[in-house]
C-alpha cells in the first residue's frame, strides 16, 4: 500500500494481477466457427448442420461456417480431425454409428480410429427406414420380404457407404430374418435415393428425413425404431412386424483429439444454447429428426455405449467386405 497525502492507493503484486487476468472468462466464440460435414449439403447430415447454422449467429454473434467434405462414407472428413487445431474453432459433425463401424470394417483405410472421435454434444437423431420407389410393385414390407426370400441375393437394396448406419441396418435385418438381400453402397444419401427413384435398385435403407423430403416419390415400408414416430403414425416398426431391428442414427458436435476439457465444455455449452432454441427443435421434428441432448462429459459415456453396442456389427461387416 502506498500513501500520497490524503489518498491511499492499493498496489497488487504482478503475479496476482496475472492470476486475476487469467481467470477472467474469455468470450467464446470470438470469431467464426468452422464445422466440417462428411457428406453433401442435401442429405440428413447437411440438413442437421444447417438447423444450427440458422440460429448460431443470433445466439453467439458469430458465423457458423459449414464445410462439406464428402468422401468414403464420411471418413474423409473424420480422418481430418487429427489435423485440426484443438482450439474450439475447427469442429466436425460426427455421425453414429458410422464412426464406430468404419474403423472396424475398413481398418487402416478408414484413416482414423474410434479413439480419435471426441463428441461434446449429441443433439439429434433419426430412425432408419426401408423404402421403395412409389411405382414399386412392393406395396408393403411383407411384399418385399417375400421377394427377397424367393430371390436370394437378387433383390438389391441401396444404402449410403460401407460400414455406415444403412449398412448396419441392412446387416441386422438380414441376420434377424435370415435373409439374403444384396447391399449396394452409394457415396451419400442423395445418391442412394436417386438410385432408388430411378429403379436402379429395388429398395433402399434410408432415414425418416427422406420421408419428409421425398415422400411423393418414395414409399416407406417399415421403420427401425422402438416405437412408431408421431410424424408417420401409420408406418409400422420392424419389431411390430416380427423383426426386432432397432437402428437409429445420431449426430454430435465433435472436437479434435487432444482438445482440453475446458474447451470441450465451452463448445458443448455454446451449442446447447443454439439447439435449445424452440425454432431449432421445431425444424428438427418437422424434418423427421428426433431432438436429443447429451452434453459433455456425459457424451463420453454415450460414445462408449455406442462403441460397445455396434462393435459386433462392425466385426461382422469387416468379415463380409
Amino acid at each position: 500500500m502506498v500513501r500520497f497525502k490524503n489518498k491511499v492507493i492499493l498496489t497488487i503484486p504482478v503475479f496476482l494481477t496475472a492470476l486475476l487476468i487469467s481467470n477472467i472468462a474469455v468470450a467464446y466464440p470470438e470469431k467464426s466457427v468452422q464445422l466440417t460435414v462428411g457428406f453433401g449439403p442435401g442429405g440428413p447430415s447437411g440438413i442437421a448442420a444447417r438447423f444450427m447454422q440458422k440460429r448460431f449467429s443470433a445466439v453467439t454473434g458469430q458465423d457458423l461456417v459449414i464445410i462439406n467434405k464428402p468422401g468414403a462414407g464420411g471418413a474423409k472428413a473424420w480422418a481430418q480431425i487429427k489435423k485440426d487445431k484443438p482450439d474450439g474453432y475447427q469442429l466436425t459433425l460426427l455421425n453414429f454409428p458410422h464412426t464406430v463401424l468404419q474403423p472396424i470394417a475398413r481398418g487402416a483405410n478408414a484413416g482414423y480410429t474410434y479413439e480419435d472421435i471426441q463428441p461434446v454434444l449429441y443433439y439429434t437423431s433419426v430412425p432408419q427406414v426401408i423404402a421403395v420407389r412409389k411405382e414399386s410393385p412392393f406395396k408393403t414390407f411383407e411384399d418385399l420380404l417375400m421377394a427377397i426370400k424367393k430371390n436370394p441375393g437378387k433383390i438389391t437394396i441401396a444404402g449410403t457407404g460401407i460400414g455406415g448406419s444403412n449398412h448396419s441396418a441392412f446387416y441386422k435385418l438380414n441376420t434377424v430374418g435370415k435373409l439374403k438381400g444384396a447391399y449396394v453402397p452409394f457415396k451419400d444419401t442423395s445418391s442412394t435415393i436417386g438410385a432408388l427413384k430411378s429403379g436402379a435398385t429395388d429398395a433402399a435403407w434410408t432415414f425418416t428425413t427422406q420421408g419428409v423430403k421425398d415422400g411423393d416419390s418414395i414409399r416407406m415400408l417399415a421403420i427401425a425404431s422402438e416405437k412408431r414416430m408421431p410424424l408417420f403414425p401409420d408406418l409400422p416398426t420392424l419389431t411390430e412386424l416380427g423383426f426386432p431391428v432397432v437402428d437409429v442414427a445420431s449426430w454430435a458436435i465433435g472436437v479434435p483429439p487432444g482438445t482440453s476439457a475446458k474447451i470441450r465444455e465451452q463448445v458443448s455449452k455454446m451449442f446447447q444454447k443454439v439447439v435449445s432454441d424452440p425454432s431449432v427443435a421445431s425444424d428438427m421434428e418437422n424434418g423427421g429428426y428426433l431432438p436429443i441432448s447429451i452434453p459433455y462429459p456425459e457424451s463420453d459415456v454415450e460414445k462408449a455405449r455406442l462403441g460397445s453396442s455396434y462393435g459386433a456389427v462392425g466385426v461382422a461387416l469387416s468379415k463380409k467386405n
